[in-house]
């Protein structure tokens, strides 16, 4: 992680905490339920609960920093604590844009040559019978970045691990569910590691059970490496000093031995490749195909689909072609725009204390209304974006970021894929996302730039019909881009501010009444906005 402590922010969790006995005291108030909500920032926790002797209780009873460290994972100081933040304010950091070099290593030939031997046969099946998981497929993880990780980390990867994160570092879709080991868990990348690292960790701290942290017996342990997620509660993990593959649940004690233990990650992969020449069940899954030609796991086999061969994805440097590109926009359109912006060092700035709290304050009442009406949408929100992914957004964009916008960054990077946003069809996106919109935006205004797109305006939603929500850096406000007839900077989609229309949307939500002609429905758990106008 770059850059000190206090910039660093992880994702927050919304908690239903069920009171009992051992802390509450009272057997009378076993069927009480108190919520808490809590965000993170750095390893400052901020909690807040309906009962405030629970909270307290809580509080209490968390793992000192010591027991923390104790279990693999990262101690937590409470927002209200005086020490939580020091006497004195932080200098505001420097950060410089080249990353850092590190010593690369190579593991065990034998070992690497058994992981890409499973992958070589893996995706020989995927490419005869599914092509399309194929194609979800990641690239590999740079040595680089996994070097960079273990270096940061102070720690190795087990050798089977890192030559299969060589080979594919997750795969596309939320929590990766492009690639699915069975029954359902999505191939996570390397560096969703931390975030569920964090996550349960945090529970543990929190919880202050140390039992809960046995690595044998208890539900998690700071050590573990999340290799996979069913984006319900379920985590298929590698514990790194005996490379065993076990399976880990909310609320319940570690299985090794389960459906999905493994010995080691590579015999996982050999037994997967195994089941799918064979076509036999892999523990108790078959392979199936869908009509999307996706690889599934399935109770009971089925006959192999026919026509769902292919290739891979395209390579990341494909063979120059010799067919036309289109003309790029000179630099002088570029910097008449606002999209040629000069060099700067991306600087961290943290929203002002105002905008976190009233921004805060609104998200809580979206995850509260989302995990209650709209699951599946809940589930989609991401955690918080780094401060310094931020930093880079505004530094190659050569904007800077309301603080309401930023603050929102802060607590969810984005909504994910067909995640929450504004109606009608909109997503939040990501800040690295909201940078890549903007360049591409920037890249094909050509002599446009001005009335179809403006390098002054910060995409922040996307639609996948071409469309953007954006806000103006000149005048706070809100506006509407489609890409077939440019920018829309008055009527309906105009909001004074950023917050203005995460307000609004919140109100619609809770109320149920139409935010300019569109009202919030669930549909299976997702939300949706239909329109009010009769057609």
């Amino acid at each position: 992680m770059i850059g000190p402590p206090w910039a660093r922010v992880v994702r927050p969790a919304l908690v239903a905490a069920l009171l009992m006995a051992g802390l509450a005291g009272e057997p009378d108030l076993m069927e009480e339920t108190v919520t808490c909500s809590s965000m993170s920032m750095g390893d400052t926790v901020s909690l807040s609960c309906d009962d405030p002797e629970f909270e307290a209780r809580i509080k209490a009873n968390a793992l000192t920093a010591e027991e923390a460290k104790a279990i693999g994972c990262p101690p937590i100081r409470w927002e209200d604590d005086g020490t939580a933040t020091g006497s004195e304010e932080p200098q505001e950091p420097v950060f410089v844009g080249d990353e850092p070099t590190y010593v690369l290593r190579t593991p065990d030939p034998a070992i690497a040559a058994r992981v890409n031997q499973a992958w070589d046969r893996i995706e020989r099946w995927l490419g005869a019978h599914a092509s399309a998981t194929l194609r979800k497929l990641e690239f590999g993880a740079g040595p680089q970045a996994l070097a960079g990780w273990e270096a940061n980390h102070g720690r190795r990867l087990p050798d089977d691990l890192y030559a299969s994160y060589l080979r594919h570092d997750g795969a596309d879709g939320n929590l990766g569910e492009g690639f699915q080991l069975p029954p359902s868990y999505g191939l996570l990348g390397l560096f969703e590691i931390d975030s569920f690292n964090w996550g349960n960790c945090q529970d543990l701290v929190m919880e202050g059970d140390l039992d809960a942290a046995d690595p044998e017996d208890g539900r998690w342990h700071g050590s573990f490496l999340a290799i996979g997620s069913d984006g319900r509660g379920r985590e298929l993990f590698v514990e790194p000093r005996t490379g065993r593959v076990g399976e880990a649940a909310s609320e319940e004690r570690l299985e090794y031995d389960g459906p999905m233990g493994w010995p080691s990650h590579v015999a996982m992969l050999e037994a997967l490749a195994g089941a799918l020449e064979r076509g036999v069940a892999l523990r108790d899954w078959y392979p199936v195909v869908t009509a999307g030609c996706e690889l599934r796991w399935a109770e009971d086999p089925a006959p192999v689909r026919p026509g769902c061969a292919g290739g891979p994805r395209p390579s990341p440097s494909p063979t120059p072609t010799v067919e036309p590109t289109p003309e790029k926009p000179t630099a002088g359109e570029l910097r008449a725009g606002g999209c040629l912006p000069p060099r700067r060092t991306p600087r961290v700035r943290m929203p002002g204390p105002r905008a976190i709290a009233e921004v805060n304050a609104v998200w809580r009442r979206v995850e509260r209304w989302l995990a209650r009406k709209a699951p599946v949408t809940f589930k989609r929100l991401r955690p918080p974006a780094r401060p310094l992914d931020i930093a880079r957004s505004e530094a190659a964009m050569g904007l800077r970021f309301p603080d309401d916008l930023r603050a929102s960054l802060l607590r969810h990077d984005g909504a994910g894929s067909l995640g929450f946003g504004p109606a009608p069809f909109y997503e939040l996106m990501s800040a690295k996302h909201i940078h890549s919109e903007w360049k591409m935006l920037c890249d094909i205004g050509g002599d446009s730039l001005g009335y179809w797109w403006s390098g002054h305006l910060i995409p922040f939603a996307y639609a996948i019909d071409g469309g953007n929500l954006f806000v103006d850096t000149r005048t706070g406000r809100t506006g509407e881009f489609f890409n077939e007839e440019g920018l829309t900077l008055e009527g309906d989609v105009v909001w004074p501010s950023y917050l203005a229309l995460l307000k609004a949307t919140t109100r619609s939500l809770e109320t149920g009444r139409p935010i300019r002609g569109w009202r919030p429905k669930v549909v299976k758990g997702e939300l949706e906005w239909e329109s009010t106008t009769r057609r």
